[in-house]
């Protein structure tokens, strides 16, 4: 087996890791696990200790099972309720007669140097095109000829203290983390395939504190978005309007909850009204489409997207929920899943989907350094502040 990678998505509900590997050119699992995460609330550190117990004892159960396999890089995949996704566009006049790698360079340095943000950490750094003398939109511009050349690129950030202590968590268990990468970003890789991106799509990730989407036209992320509200906010009103304890909100939520749409009928056995929950959940998720919904209006796209609204995420579970974006974006909506791997359980699960584009985008682009997986095991690699390793 080669190329065995250990993929981490740090959730504000829970932890998944996996251990993915190529066998004789097939992509297949080694191990998983998912472990709750109480030790954060709304990206907010509660407990480092006890996270750090959390990602040790899942290195354990990965050991039993792997014994003497060996790990090339570890990764992580995150997403945040204060994270930021930016779009920064800077040209050059190009000096010769054709652009070069130094022109290239160049303007990811520039791009580079204006994401940076105070209390921001920038994670990733992805080109979205080059536009050649204002005109002719390209993804590889070096050999052509033009006078001007321009970047346009998406900069992917995170509050620096949870940055930090992320990195240092890993690290106080011997880990050094290969590289970070934002869950929408592989999202949009694995679940939109060429047709819904070439159609125009938008991808919608619901988590438990906050909501990502990407909106794709013609092969192209048009806009990205986060929305600070999630599965935990549904709870909280469900407490409120109820009026019972958290724990009791969160427990009906996920035996009761339902979304009913207009002359769907409601269990005659039940003994709460189906109708005032529904009434409280759906509002909820109600705004959160409805941010995306305004979105697409400024864009000019409400209603225009041929290729549909793609849901994933924890909070996608809710019953329903595919109805209600359906009556809201008056566009075709689907649970999203894998385009890309046909890895079984993982492929289907919207819960954990984004995981598979981590291990398959460095699958293709990432560098092997092979090290030994044992108890305290280190990747050589840290995550590098270097310009290119954010490109």
């Amino acid at each position: 087996m080669k190329d065995i990678k250990a993929v981490f998505d740090i959730g504000n509900d829970f932890i998944k890791a996996t251990v993915f590997a190529n066998d004789n050119e097939k992509e297949i699992v080694l191990a998983k696990q998912m472990e709750p995460n109480q030790w954060m609330r709304k990206g907010k550190i509660l407990d480092s200790e006890a996270f750090v117990q959390t990602i040790n004892g899942i290195i354990e159960n990965f050991v039993k099972k792997l014994w003497g396999d060996f790990i090339d890089e570890v990764f992580v995949s995150v997403s945040h309720p204060e994270g930021r996704i930016q779009r920064i566009s800077e040209q050059k006049r190009i000096m010769k007669e054709t652009i070069e790698s130094e022109d290239v360079e160049h303007l990811s340095r520039v791009i580079a140097d204006i994401a940076n943000q105070d209390n921001q950490q920038t994670i990733k750094i992805v080109p979205v095109y080059w536009t050649i003398d204002d005109e002719k939109r390209e993804k590889d511009p070096i050999g052509m000829q033009g006078k001007k050349l321009e970047l346009t690129a998406d900069v992917f950030m995170l509050p620096k203290n949870f940055y930090n202590w992320l990195l240092d968590a890993f690290e106080r268990i011997g880990i050094n983390v290969t590289d970070i990468i934002p869950n929408i970003l592989g999202a949009a890789e694995v679940v939109l395939d060429y047709d819904h991106k070439d159609l125009w799509s938008v991808l919608i990730d619901l988590g438990k504190n906050q909501t990502s989407y990407v909106i794709y036209e013609e092969w192209t992320p048009l806009a990205y978005g986060i929305i600070p509200l999630g599965w935990e906010d549904v709870t909280k009103d469900i407490s409120i309007g109820l009026q019972v304890d958290i724990k009791e909100a969160e427990h009906i939520k996920k035996t009761n909850g339902v979304i009913l749409i207009e002359g769907e009928a409601v269990p005659q056995n039940s003994s709460m009204d189906i109708h005032f929950l529904s009434d409280i959940i759906s509002a909820r998720y109600e705004e959160i489409f409805e941010k995306i919904q305004d979105h697409l209006v400024k864009l000019d796209r409400d209603g225009r997207l041929p290729g549909g609204v793609f849901l994933i995420g924890g909070a996608a579970k809710m019953s329903n929920i595919d109805l209600l974006a359906k009556n809201i974006f008056k566009l075709a909506t689907f649970f999203g899943k894998d385009t890309k791997l046909n890895m079984g359980e993982l492929s289907s699960n919207i819960q954990i989907i984004n995981v598979l584009w981590t291990y398959v985008r460095w699958s293709k682009f990432g560098e092997v350094r092979r090290t030994k997986f044992k108890m305290n095991f280190d990747v050589i690699g840290k995550f590098g502040k270097r310009v290119k390793d954010l490109f």
